[in-house]
């Protein structure tokens, strides 16, 4: 029987940098779903159930903390792991005052990214 791919759902408002890690993470084996928006955010996981999300702090239109803090307020899906990205030198503070699980500083090493996001699917296969 195959093992089920962990799910991985991306915010990010860039279709560069969204081409890239949707690209990057298939290659890594998971099932990947995107976004460029936080319209709906919570009606959407419970839609798709993700294992994490990786969202980008500054989106337009929309926050990816004010979004986090939602997720995370919300019994059905504060159990997701949230791993937030920003070039924004007050990111790290910000999107951990907001609840995010991880922060990774744009620009990043995929490497890095990668590492993160296993720890994150470790973590929420263990709670």
């Amino acid at each position: 029987m195959e093992k089920q791919k962990a799910h991985i759902l991306i915010v990010e408002d860039s279709e560069n940098i969204l081409s890239l890690l949707e690209l990057m993470l298939d290659i890594n084996g998971w099932k990947v779903s995107s976004r460029d928006n936080t319209v709906d955010i919570i009606e959407h996981l419970q839609l798709i159930k993700p294992n994490l999300i990786l969202m980008d702090m500054l989106l337009s239109g929309s926050n990816g903390c004010d979004a986090c803090r939602l997720i995370k307020m919300t019994p059905k899906t504060r159990h997701i792991p949230i791993v937030m990205m920003s070039a924004h030198p007050s990111g790290e503070l910000e999107s951990s005052g907001a609840g995010a699980d991880y922060f990774i500083s744009k620009p990043f090493e995929m490497d890095e990214l990668i590492e993160l996001i296993n720890s994150g699917l470790n973590r929420s296969r263990i709670s």
